[in-house]
């Protein structure tokens, strides 16, 4: 097959797409994008877009995608996205993006099959214009919450189990204590002091500017890495 028929056959598959693509969304709209149907349809949109989303933060593209889509200017990491960081931004990416596809993009039948956009191609600059807007203002959060413990001494020796002696949560102030210098997450080692003192989640969340469901997953993920190392 030469180069001229595999272009006319990618040409004709991807017609077809479109043309499958419309035929779903006039069966998603008698049900008011509503019902068991469109439940199936999100969830499996969400899982595309969370991986496609979340593989452009890990392979550093993400950047460059949201300027190729007008929205540049957006403030670096310098550094790369932890896995907690990825499963949160994309988390509410696609949780909002879900919610302005279905309202302001099908509901109000500004996608057009005609136009050469699959809904999964339509969906994912839906996912970026909403990344670019959570990640501002994640990213000023961040900026906000640095926090480097290296060389502090003043604040590793409160964790010391002599400085936590009698205390009823000395046992988990011993094991933060030790696993401080292990957590690359600024945010997350921040977290795991707090908790240390005694505060709830909702404390440490607003704290965090975050919501409580994050910082319980960031703990729990820290934990289980924590016992992982500690079992070899």
């Amino acid at each position: 097959m030469n180069e001229p028929e595999i272009r006319a056959l990618s040409e004709e598959f991807d017609n077809e797409r479109l043309i499958a693509d419309n035929e779903l969304v006039q069966t998603l709209a008698f049900g008011n994008f509503d019902g068991r149907e469109w439940e199936y349809f999100s969830t499996e949109l969400a899982k595309y877009g969370m991986a496609v989303i979340g593989g452009w933060m890990r392979r550093g593209m993400i950047f460059s995608r949201c300027k190729s889509r007008g929205f540049g200017g957006l403030p670096e990491l310098g550094r790369e996205f932890t896995d907690d960081e990825i499963e949160e931004l994309t988390g509410e990416t696609i949780s909002k993006a879900l919610v302005h596809f279905r309202r302001d993009v099908l509901m109000k039948q500004k996608w057009d099959y005609r136009k050469g956009a699959t809904l999964r191609t339509y969906f994912v600059g839906q996912c970026l214009i909403r990344f670019a807007n959570i990640y501002r203002r994640w990213h000023g959060g961040e900026t906000r919450n640095r926090y480097d413990l290296t060389g502090d001494s003043e604040t590793l020796a409160a964790f010391s189990p002599r400085a936590v002696a009698g205390d009823l949560q000395a046992i988990d102030r011993t094991i933060i204590a030790a696993a401080l210098s292990t957590v690359k997450d600024p945010r997350v080692k921040k977290a795991m002091m707090f908790k240390a003192q005694g505060r709830t989640y909702a404390e440490i969340a607003f704290e965090l500017d975050v919501t409580e469901k994050t910082v319980e997953r960031m703990l729990a993920n820290e934990w289980e890495r924590l016992r992982k190392r500690a079992a070899g």
